[in-house]
């Protein structure tokens, strides 16, 4: 059994390593290099309730299921939770064994921490706030352990361009590496776990990799998507400058909410009470929406994280101590947070929808699966709680294995089990410029051919936090009109055309897509959503070629 991975985080590893373990012919391919991933960037750690003697007392399953379905706004798969907070204690255990050297305190117990919108402090860390770094390094220590005895195949800077089908099935996939030269592999099943599209937006905490290929890669193999309306805005980010005039969008991590900071505006009034009861820890739509909205209501509308409160309740080394990353970004960023506020505001941090799949990470189209960001199992609604993607990725990465290992030709998923009524989306290759006055004109927005930063800006502008329909049919215009500058730029185009005709579908405010213009029960009853394709043909030539050496 052969099974081919793409994507180097920790949804990827999971599976890559799961599948050699168990004894298949395994390929990782990654875009970039092994350590380009938002597993290793992630500050948060890792949500998780323990066995009965490590877990917080109170704490429970059935609490981090309600957790979960609350701050997606019961917008989940209520089945898809349950198996999601059920496996934590089992996927930790897996983690420890594959080397994940988890926070603990002086009597060896695990560390957990509480984050905003949990009941109960069940967050594990890894160096204090560097947990996606200390996860990613173990697996991928692990996962080079096992290419050095031969039971893992990994092909690095490998951009996979397309999925072959035969018959309307996965059966491989050609890619493209460094070299320039296009190659082919085939196997019995692939695996996406290519992450998020955070550089859709032109403020993001996603590195330069997250374009969103694997929702393309199904797209355009003919998967259902799913839920792609729903784009969670990270609240707490600083603008870094850069020596070019730019900036970089750095996070700062939910849990130093957790901890005891707070948001304040410019005249030093806590204001995210104003917009939701739990303020500074409800869950992170919430909290973006109240600053998107503080901002448009109020001249001087800059937000501020305060964290000059918790030194003198904990100590004056504890920021240090307990965020030593954080630590060393704020001062080289020329801040002393101990003791000054920092300028924040929110960017683009995580994709709740992505390509719909089962309990089994089983997509729409037979031998392909999605496991991580890039697929839409339904455990994070219309908003994700804070810490849970990793224990997804791993969670479900493990369910996608045992499935492509053991379902010989069955297949457990298909498109009318994501809906009987599929949105379809068509993506024009070539300008069509729609004959009407209706579309609000914009120079800015209008050039022939649309650069990366163009999509990004428009896309940030007209399907950011706040959402309306005029801003929707502006950026729908925007978007199919004209031509992209490149390939990558024309699929962040295709990206930003499912997001808006999906968030145009919904009329209805719910979780992280929030519409000025929002209209009770206004959302049209609909499954998933496709990409409509006219030339979309078998590649069977493929699946007959030569297996690569």
């Amino acid at each position: 059994m052969s099974i081919l991975v793409v994507g180097s985080g920790v949804a990827g590893l999971t599976a890559a390593i799961s599948a050699a373990q168990r004894g298949a012919e395994v390929t990782l391919l990654t875009k970039g290099a092994l350590t380009d991933s938002n597993s290793m960037l992630a500050q948060g750690g890792y949500a998780s309730v323990l066995g009965p003697n490590e877990r917080t007392p109170g704490d429970s399953v059935e609490s981090h299921v309600q957790d979960t379905l609350a701050a997606g706004s019961f917008h989940g798969s209520a089945e898809a939770v349950r198996v999601l907070c059920a496996q934590g204690a089992d996927s930790v255990a897996e983690l420890i064994a594959r080397g994940v050297p988890f926070d603990r305190d002086a009597a060896g117990q695990l560390l957990l921490t509480l984050e905003a919108a949990h009941s109960f402090p069940r967050i594990l860390h890894v160096g204090g706030d560097a947990s996606g770094r200390g996860l990613t390094t173990a697996l991928l220590s692990f996962a080079k352990s096992l290419a050095d005895e031969g039971r893992l195949r990994v092909i690095e800077h490998a951009a996979v361009t397309s999925l072959a089908l035969d018959s309307g099935a996965v059966t491989g996939l050609e890619y493209v590496c460094s070299d320039g030269l296009r190659r082919r592999q085939l196997a019995s099943s692939v695996i996406l776990a290519t992450g998020g599209a955070g550089q859709l937006f032109a403020h993001t905490t996603n590195p330069a990799v997250a374009t969103g290929d694997g929702v393309l890669l199904a797209a355009r193999a003919g998967a259902v998507l799913k839920d792609l309306e729903f784009y969670q805005f990270h609240p707490t980010v600083l603008q870094v400058a850069r020596a070019d005039g730019g900036f970089d969008s750095q996070l700062v991590s939910e849990a130093v909410r957790g901890e005891g900071a707070v948001i304040r505006d410019a005249s030093g009034r806590a204001f995210v009470s104003d917009y939701h009861p739990s303020g500074d820890l409800a869950p992170r739509d919430a909290v973006s929406r109240a600053l998107a909205l503080h901002q448009r209501e109020n001249a001087s509308g800059q937000a501020y994280l305060d964290a000059t409160g918790i030194a003198p309740e904990r100590g004056k080394d504890f920021l240090a101590r307990r965020f030593p990353s954080l630590d060393a970004m704020t001062r080289a960023a020329g801040f002393d947070w101990a003791r000054e506020l920092l300028p924040i505001s929110p960017a683009a941090h995580y994709w709740m929808g992505g390509v719909a799949t089962d309990l089994h990470g089983a997509t729409s189209v037979p031998g392909l699966y999605a496991v991580g960001e890039v697929a839409c199992t339904g455990v994070h609604g219309a908003n994700r709680l804070a810490s849970n993607s990793l224990l997804e990725g791993a969670v479900f990465a493990n369910h996608a294995v045992a499935h492509a290992l053991s379902r010989g030709e069955s297949w457990t998923a298909s498109p009318a089990d994501f809906g009987e009524q599929h949105l379809e989306v068509c993506v024009p290759e070539a300008p069509e410029v729609p004959e009407t006055s209706a579309v609000p004109s914009r120079a800015l927005l209008s050039p022939a051919i649309l650069s990366r930063t163009d999509v990004q800006q428009a896309t940030e502008q007209d399907a950011g936090i706040i959402r309306d329909a005029p801003g929707l049919n502006r950026l729908r215009h925007h978007l199919s009109s004209s031509r992209a500058a490149d390939e990558e730029t024309h699929g962040l185009k295709t990206l930003g055309l499912l997001l808006t005709e999906s968030a145009a579908a919904r009329r209805e405010s719910l979780g992280a897509h929030y519409r000025q213009d929002s209209v009770s029960g206004g959302s049209e009853p609909r499954g998933g959503v496709v990409l409509k394709m006219e030339n979309r043909t078998s590649t069977a030539e493929l699946a007959t070629a030569g297996r690569m050496a």
